[in-house]
C-alpha cells in the first residue's frame, strides 16, 4: 500500500524535502572543527560548538593528551595560518581562554600545541609524561632554531635522544652510519654524528625516562633556555631582542645576553602603539625610577611582547592571578589579564 501511494505521488507533479540534510547543515553551521597539531607531530581534529571559548578547546586537547600538570601548555596559532617557526614568531597568538576560538581564529589554520611556560628546572615537575612533552618541546626548540646552543652540547643532548629512541647501543645492529637517518641537530654533519655516537654508548642501561631526565637537567642550563624572544629596537635604533622568563626580562644583541631585569626590579610594564616601556625601580642613590623604551615591529607585536610579561610574571611570581583593581604592576588602557592558574596553584595541587 506504502509502494503504491509512493508510486502514485510520484506520478503526477510532485515535491521533496531532505530532511536528514537540513539537519546535518543546521548541525554543521552550530558546530566548529579545529585541528590540534601535536609535539610529536601527531593530530586530531575537535569538534566544538560555535561560540565555545578557547578554554573548552584547552580542556578537550588536555582530555586527549590526559594531561595532569596541563597548566605548563597552551594552545598556538597564526592570523595567516602559518607554522611557529622563529622567522615568523612575531604572527603567532595563544588560545585566549575567555574568548571564543572562532573569533581568534579567522582563518583555515591550525593549532599548535606547545609548552608556554618553561619551569626554571623540569626536574621538580611531578609527572614523567609532563616532563616527555618538555622534552619533546625542547627539540623541537633546537631543530626549529629557536634555542641556540654550542655544538658540542648539541651533540650531548643529541645522544640522549638517541639512547631513548633506539636504546642501547649495539654493534651488532647499529653501523658506522646508524644515526645518517635521524634528524638529530640543525646543520648536522657526519662528524657532528660520530660524536653523537660516541657519547650514545656512555647511556648504556638509561631507559627512555632516565635520558629524557637527562637531557632536560642539560637542557635548563643554557642560556636561552624557556627564553620568550621578541624583536625590538633601542633609542638610537639598534637591533635587540627582549626575552621574556620565568625570573624577568632579558635583553639581547647579536645573540649575548646584555641585561636583566627581574622581576622584583620592575615596578611598570606598558606600550603604547608600537613603543614597549619598562618602569624600574629606583637605586637609594636615585631620586627617579629609569624609564626605559623599546621599539616593536608593529602594535600587535608590542602587545604581544607585553601579554607575555603580564602571564608569565602572574604565573612565576603571584600566588593568584590578580584582579583588574590590584593590576597596577601593569599597562594601563589594556583590559588583559592572566586568567589562568599560577605555578603555585599547580604545585600546591
Amino acid at each position: 500500500m506504502i509502494e503504491s501511494v509512493s508510486r502514485r505521488a510520484l506520478g503526477g507533479s510532485s515535491g521533496t524535502y531532505n530532511v536528514r540534510a537540513s539537519e546535518l547543515a543546521r548541525n554543521r553551521l552550530k558546530t566548529l572543527n579545529t585541528t590540534v597539531i601535536f609535539l610529536d607531530d601527531t593530530q586530531h581534529c575537535f569538534q566544538l560548538e560555535k561560540r565555545a571559548k578557547g578554554q573548552v578547546l584547552l580542556e578537550s586537547v588536555f582530555q586527549h593528551l590526559e594531561l595532569i600538570e596541563k597548566d605548563y601548555f597552551g594552545l598556538q596559532f597564526s592570523e595567516n595560518g602559518v607554522m611557529p617557526t622563529p622567522a615568523n614568531s612575531d604572527l603567532m597568538r595563544w588560545l585566549d581562554p575567555v574568548k571564543p576560538v572562532k573569533k581568534q581564529l579567522r582563518g583555515q589554520g591550525n593549532f599548535y600545541f606547545a609548552v608556554k611556560f618553561y619551569v626554571s628546572d623540569p626536574s621538580k615537575l611531578q609527572e614523567e609524561y609532563t616532563r616527555y612533552h618538555f622534552y619533546l618541546q625542547i627539540r623541537k626548540d633546537i631543530l626549529q632554531g629557536r634555542l641556540l646552543l654550542p655544538p658540542s652540547t648539541a651533540c650531548l643532548l643529541a645522544s640522549y635522544t638517541v639512547q631513548s629512541e633506539i636504546g642501547d647501543y649495539n654493534p651488532d645492529e647499529q653501523g658506522p652510519r646508524y644515526l645518517s637517518g635521524m634528524l638529530l641537530v640543525p646543520g648536522q654533519t657526519e662528524e657532528m654524528e660520530k660524536k653523537i655516537a660516541e657519547l650514545h654508548k656512555l647511556h648504556k642501561g638509561q631507559t627512555p625516562a632516565d635520558a629524557e631526565f637527562n637531557f632536560l637537567d642539560h637542557a635548563k642550563r643554557l642560556e636561552m633556555y624557556g627564553v620568550d624572544l621578541h624583536k625590538a629596537k633601542d633609542s638610537g635604533n639598534k637591533e635587540l631582542q627582549l626575552g621574556v622568563t620565568s625570573v624577568g626580562l632579558v635583553v639581547f644583541q647579536n645573540g649575548v645576553r646584555i641585561n636583566v631585569f627581574s622581576w622584583a626590579k620592575i615596578v611598570k610594564i606598558s606600550f603604547k602603539r608600537k613603543q614597549f616601556f619598562i618602569q624600574l625601580r629606583r637605586e637609594q642613590s636615585e631620586n627617579y625610577d629609569t624609564l626605559l623604551g623599546f621599539n616593536l615591529l608593529t602594535y600587535r607585536s608590542c602587545k604581544n611582547l607585553w601579554k607575555s610579561c603580564v602571564e608569565h610574571h602572574t604565573f612565576f611570581r603571584l600566588h593568584s592571578p590578580q584582579t583588574s583593581r590590584g593590576r597596577r604592576f601593569l599597562s594601563l588602557g589594556s583590559k588583559f589579564s592572566y586568567s589562568g592558574r599560577t605555578q603555585l596553584q599547580t604545585v600546591e595541587d
